[in-house]
């Protein structure tokens, strides 16, 4: 099942990258007007954010997949293996899957290129005609944007595994360390500077700049995409020191709205206190979907702050809304395609760390929890980590967004934040949903019965 997980992990991502590199140039053969490039121009930026997302993915689920095998690797280490060893015989298995997956791809193209080329032209009103004659000059390019993170993932992943003691990688087979390392301490510092750079400097910059007064509309509307473009670098640089920092906040922060919401139920206070145990497995789950909801409620929160400051600075210009509506209805329009390797990724990593849930449940069993009680908590386990998930986007967001209304602010003499509160509660009990049936299927289809059999197994016995 973790293999298998991978394995969808990549096929999505890199069919998603492929129909975009493939859709671009459709565009470009049938188009025949002044405009040159026009493909690249609507595709780019789901482009650029569908590469950006697979990283994140890949590394993420590569990394969880690898780690759930510390009980084999510890194991082959105990019988002799060397380091370089356990890196050939896992680059083998991913070698192998990556073949897989080019296979898979290249069955998906046909079928999904259609799909993602009405999904970009429809939005933006382009009457094109799809014809599929450039559909397979794409999957070299985007072979190379998913190959790249998988293979990095798996080479620091076995690097650090190999270098523990193996009684200690066998005490941590079911559990990743708790600890980081040195290489990704530092990562996660970057990453997080930079995010305050992209966020902050922009604005400070427009001391010696002309404000949007003083230029033609075509100038101040380069300069506000200009600015959603910093937001949103900002918006991705947290993400990944997120990531980096993981096993110090997902548990922390479980933690304390978990207590903060004290249903008055025994089964909620138990399932947040497995959570707060158990939520770091979840990190294959909760990354993957934290950036896919950051970047589409950073697009939609960054859009509407743009309007609504329009409408404050500019009250009585006509036209003035439509405009910037048309101009940034592709952005809002092409968010489609990395959602669906988010969510993608997100299902992956619940497959991932299906096993430690199981082990969770039964040793609940053996506890003396009834078989309702248990359901309830496999339920809960997936309600959770979307919670967690989505609180994780709300704070990115908020952060970027008010970085996105500082901008504005320093460039057009005021600005208005717009918040979708409305939206974040859709998405909130939407990811709950999804959360609960994903977890609770598997509870359902559990015979507790067994909970001895898979507590030995778990342990060696």
């Amino acid at each position: 099942m973790v293999w298998s997980a991978v394995l969808l992990a990549m096929v999505v991502s890199q069919t998603v990258i492929c129909s975009l590199i493939a859709v671009a140039a459709i565009i470009d053969q049938d188009y025949q007007g002044p405009e040159q490039e026009l493909g690249s121009a609507y595709t780019g930026p789901a482009l650029a954010f569908s590469v950006i997302i697979t990283i994140a993915v890949l590394l993420w689920v590569m990394n969880s997949a690898l780690n759930q095998r510390r009980h084999q690797l510890a194991l082959m280490v105990l019988q002799g293996a060397l380091p370089w060893q356990l890196l050939a015989w896992n680059l083998l298995i991913v070698i192998g899957l990556f073949i897989l997956s080019v296979a898979g791809t290249c069955l998906l193209l046909p079928v999904i290129t259609p799909l993602t080329f009405a999904m970009v032209t429809n939005p933006l009103d382009l009457h094109l005609t799809y014809t599929g004659s450039h559909l397979f000059d794409s999957p070299g390019k985007g072979l190379a944007f998913s190959a790249a993170p998988i293979f990095i993932s798996t080479l620091l992943t076995i690097r650090s595994l190999s270098k523990i003691r193996p009684m200690e990688a066998l005490r941590q087979s079911q559990n990743p360390p708790k600890r980081i390392g040195v290489f990704r301490f530092l990562l996660g510092i970057v990453c997080l500077i930079g995010a305050g750079c992209m966020l902050l400097i922009p604005a400070f910059a427009l001391a010696t700049n002309p404000p949007a007064s003083q230029m033609s509309s075509d100038a101040a509307a380069d300069r506000m995409t200009v600015f959603l473009a910093f937001a949103m670098g900002g918006m991705f640089l947290l993400i990944f020191s997120l990531a980096a920092f993981a096993p110090y906040l997902f548990p922390g922060f479980t933690a304390i709205w978990t207590r903060i919401v004290a249903l008055p139920s025994r089964t909620w206070r138990l399932a947040g206190q497995q959570a707060v145990g158990s939520i770091q497995r979840q990190g294959a789950t909760i990354i993957p979907m934290t950036a896919g909801l950051s970047l589409l409620m950073t697009v939609g929160g960054g859009l509407s702050t743009m309007i609504t400051t329009l409408l404050v600075a500019f009250p009585h210009t006509p036209g003035t809304v439509p405009a910037t509506t048309d101009m940034f209805a592709s952005l809002l329009a092409l968010t489609g395609p990395p959602m669906i390797i988010a969510i993608t990724g997100a299902i992956a990593g619940t497959l991932i760390t299906s096993k430690g849930r199981g082990l969770d449940l039964a040793l609940t069993y053996v506890s003396g929890a009834g078989i309702g009680q248990l359901r309830v908590l496999g339920a809960l386990d997936g309600i959770i980590t979307m919670i967690t998930s989505t609180l994780f986007s709300l704070v990115i967001t908020l952060l970027c967004t008010s970085s996105l209304t500082f901008m504005l602010s320093r460039f057009m003499g005021k600005a208005q934040m717009s918040v979708q509160w409305g939206a974040w509660i859709v998405v909130m009990l939407i990811a709950s949903l999804l959360g609960a049936a994903a977890t609770g299927i598997q509870a359902l289809t559990t015979r507790f019965e067994n909970s001895v059999s898979v507590i030995s197994h778990a342990i060696g016995e």
